[in-house]
C-alpha cells in the first residue's frame, strides 16, 4: 500500500507517492502562473490550479511503480489565508486572491477592531489582517456581492481539493486557524465574535484535526484521476506544519524553515501574550509536544528570487557559476527585498523594494545575490527576535525549493548563527502529507512514530562566524528597515 501526499501551492502543484517506509514511488509537479496585473495584486486562476492539481495525481497513478503498489490514502498540505468563493457543486466562482494580495486591508480593520488586540491574541491566535479569510470574505461580499451571494463557502486550497474528492468541505485546524472565526483553546470555530460583521456562518467548512480520516474517494473522482475507489481522503494541513513534520522539526528548538514562494519558519511554543506575538507571527495548532506553534511568514522568498532570476535573465549555470566565484562578504549591491510587504498591514503608502549602490560594472549575479543576502537577513532578524523571547532554537531543519542552495542555506546559518540541515527528501510538504495520510489511515501511531520511523538527514550546514562579522552592514539595515516599517 502506498501513500500518496499532494503539495498545493501559489506557484504550483507537487505531487508524490511513497511505499509505507518512505521510499519515493513517483513524483510530478505543474506550474501555476499568477496574475499580478495591478501593483499589490496576486491572483491565481482556480480552474489553472484544479487542472494541475488532476494532472499531477495523474502522473501518479500512470507510472508503474504506483501501479504495483496502489495508494491507499491520500494526504494534502496547502498553503494557507488563501480563500475564494464555491457553490454548492463545488464549482469556484472566482480567483484567489494569494495571501501576498493586498485587497481586503479595509475589511480587515473593521474585522480587527471588534476586539482588543491582546484578545484577538488569546482566542484567536492572531490579529485578524487582510490575509485573514474572514476579510477575504468580506471584501467578496462588498465588492461582488452578487458571487458571494452565490457562494456556499470560501474554502482554502485544502478544503476545496477535500471537497472535490470527498463531497466534503472539511479544514485542517492548522490552516483554520488562519480565521478570525477560529477558536485556538476549542480548536473549533467562534463565528458568534463576528455578529457585528456581515460574515455568514454557512460559509465556513468543517473542522477535523490533521491525520484523520475524511471519506473514502468519491467514485466520479476515483475514475478521473485513476485512484482505487477504496483510497481514503485523510485530513492534511497548511503547509508549513506539513513541512515541518516532513523535516522532522517538531520538538521545541527545531525550526522548520519552509523556503519557497513564502520564506516562512514554524517553532513549537508555549502560550504567550499579545506584546510577544504581534511582531513575530501567528499562534498555530502544531504537533509538536506543545500542541502550539508560532509561524512567522515572509511573503519575499523565492517569489522574490524567481522574479529577479527572470527579469535579469539568468540561467541556472550563470547563478551557480557567479554564487560559487563570489567572495566570502557581501554584494556590493544593496537590496530592500520587500517587493510585497511583510506582516498584514501594508505600510500607508508602500513604497515596494529597492536596490541600490548600482554602477557600470554591477553584474546580475550581483544583484540576485543581494537579494538572497536580504531574504536571509530577515530570516536571521525573526530568529534573533526568538532569542529574545526566550524562545531558543538550537537548529534549522530546511525544506523547499530555496534549500537547494547550498549558497543560500551556508548563509542563513551564518547571519541566524545556528546550524541548517536538509533530510533526504526533496519535497518536505508531499512527504509531511503523506505522512498525515498513514496516521489517517493507522499505518503510524502517530506523528513522532512517522518521524522516527522516516526522517534522515543528508547535509548540514554549520556557523561560521568570520563570514557572520562580514555581514554586520547587512544586518544592521535591515533592523533598521524593520524599524521604521
Amino acid at each position: 500500500m502506498s501513500l500518496i501526499g499532494v503539495d498545493v501551492g501559489t506557484s504550483g502543484i507537487k505531487a508524490a507517492a511513497y511505499t509505507e517506509d518512505g521510499r519515493r514511488l513517483a513524483t510530478a509537479r505543474h506550474e501555476i502562473v499568477a496574475h499580478h496585473e495591478h501593483p499589490g495584486e496576486w491572483e491565481i486562476d482556480v480552474n489553472d490550479s484544479l487542472t494541475a492539481f488532476n494532472a499531477s495525481i495523474r502522473v501518479l497513478t500512470t507510472d508503474p511503480a504506483v501501479r504495483r503498489d496502489p495508494p491507499t490514502a491520500l494526504g494534502v498540505s496547502a498553503s494557507g489565508r488563501e480563500v475564494f468563493p464555491v457553490a454548492a457543486d463545488g464549482t469556484p466562482l472566482g480567483p484567489c486572491l494569494a495571501s501576498g494580495d493586498l485587497r481586503g486591508e479595509a475589511q480587515a480593520r473593521v474585522v480587527a477592531g471588534l476586539l482588543p488586540r491582546d484578545q484577538w491574541v488569546t482566542l484567536a491566535g492572531h490579529v485578524p489582517g487582510r490575509m485573514d479569510p474572514v476579510s477575504r470574505a468580506l471584501w467578496w461580499l462588498d465588492t461582488q456581492p452578487s458571487i458571494a451571494a452565490h457562494a456556499r463557502w470560501f474554502l482554502n486550497w485544502h478544503d476545496f481539493y477535500v471537497l472535490r474528492l470527498t463531497g466534503r468541505a472539511v479544514a485542517d485546524r492548522s490552516g483554520a486557524a488562519g480565521w478570525a472565526a477560529f477558536d485556538l483553546e476549542s480548536g473549533g470555530w467562534a463565528p458568534e465574535r463576528l455578529a457585528a460583521t456581515r460574515f455568514d456562518p454557512k460559509w465556513l467548512p468543517h473542522i477535523q484535526s490533521s491525520g484523520t480520516p475524511i471519506d473514502t474517494i468519491r467514485p466520479r473522482a476515483a475514475r478521473d484521476l485513476g485512484l482505487p475507489g477504496r483510497t481514503l481522503i485523510v485530513t492534511g494541513a497548511f503547509d508549513t506544519i506539513a513541512a515541518a513534520l516532513g523535516t522532522g522539526a517538531v520538538d521545541r528548538g527545531l525550526v522548520a524553515l519552509a523556503s519557497g514562494t513564502w520564506h516562512t519558519l514554524t517553532t513549537a511554543v508555549d502560550a504567550w501574550g499579545d506584546d510577544a506575538i504581534l511582531d513575530l507571527g501567528s499562534l498555530i495548532p502544531h504537533p509538536g509536544p506543545t500542541g502550539l506553534g508560532l509561524i512567522a511568514a515572509n511573503p519575499n522568498g523565492t517569489s522574490v528570487t524567481d522574479w529577479a532570476r527572470r527579469f535579469l535573465r539568468l540561467s541556472v549555470r550563470d547563478i551557480e557559476r557567479g554564487l560559487r566565484d563570489a567572495g566570502s562578504g557581501p554584494s556590493p549591491v544593496t537590496a530592500d527585498v520587500t517587493l510585497t510587504p511583510v506582516g498584514e498591514w501594508a505600510s500607508e503608502p508602500w513604497a515596494g523594494g529597492s536596490l541600490a549602490r548600482l554602477t557600470l560594472a554591477t553584474s546580475g549575479v550581483d544583484i540576485l545575490r543581494s537579494i538572497m543576502e536580504g531574504v536571509a537577513a530577515e530570516f536571521a532578524r525573526t530568529i534573533g527576535a526568538l532569542r529574545r523571547r526566550n524562545v531558543c532554537p538550537t537548529l534549522v531543519r530546511a525544506s523547499g525549493g530555496g534549500a537547494r542552495s547550498s549558497w543560500w542555506l551556508q548563509l542563513e546559518a551564518d547571519l541566524a548563527d545556528l546550524p541548517i540541515e536538509v533530510t533526504t527528501v526533496d519535497e518536505a510538504g508531499t512527504y509531511g502529507a503523506a505522512m498525515l495520510a498513514g496516521i489517517g489511515a493507522d499505518i503510524y501511531s502517530s506523528p513522532s512514530a512517522a518521524i522516527a520511523d522516516l526522517v534522515r538527514v543528508r547535509r548540514r550546514f554549520e556557523p561560521q562566524p568570520a563570514r557572520a562579522a562580514l555581514y554586520r552592514p547587512v544586518l544592521a539595515r535591515r533592523e533598521r528597515r524593520a524599524a521604521d516599517s
